[in-house]
This record gives C-alpha cells, structure tokens and sequence, in this order.
C-alpha cells in the first residue's frame, strides 16, 4: 500500500489534472487552460463539503465544524508553503503562467 503522502499526490495531481482539462480553451490557435479561480474554487469546495459530508467524524455539527475548521488551517499552511517556494525560488508549486485580467 502506498504512503499518505504518496496517495495525496496522486489525488491533487488528478485534480488539478481534471481543472486544467475543463478549462481548455484556444486562443491564437494553442490550446490554454485558462482557470477561472473563483470557479475552481467554488467547484472544489462543493466536493470537499460532499466528500467531507460524509465522513464519519462529520455525524454532528461539532464534528462538522471541528473538520472544517482543520481544513481551513491546512489550506492556509500550504498557502503560506507555497507562497514561501514561490519568494525563495521565483517558482510556481506548479508549472503555471498566471495571467492576471486587465
């Protein structure tokens, strides 16, 4: 079986796989994800609110909140990693062109 840390990878390199894939569109004839954030991140927080729905700890409104509030914080603490990555080495966590909108 494989690490935690393996399996995590696997799961947000296809979800980010599957962003990237949704959000193809062509311009000057090249393929581009153009990935709305706001979008992404609505669409992302519905399935972590099915997904965590429906875990055991998630039976009460305590355990709800419980969970979400740990998932608030590990969301910030990679923010903050990545932001640390990206000063540090001029480097994206991924490789990605960000185009802001004018």
């Amino acid at each position: 079986m494989e690490s935690d840390e393996e399996y995590q990878g696997k799961m947000a390199s296809a979800v980010l796989k599957a962003i990237a894939d949704t959000s193809l569109v062509e311009i000057d004839g090249t393929a581009t994800a153009y990935i709305r954030s706001a979008d992404a991140c609505d669409a992302l927080i519905t399935a972590l609110a099915v997904i965590m729905e429906g875990a055991p700890q998630c039976r009460t409104r305590k355990g709800m909140k419980a969970m979400a509030e740990a998932a608030g914080r590990n969301l910030l603490t990679m923010m903050r990693e990545m932001e640390k990555l990206r000063a540090e080495t001029d480097a994206n966590a991924f490789a990605a062109t960000v185009i802001y909108p004018s």
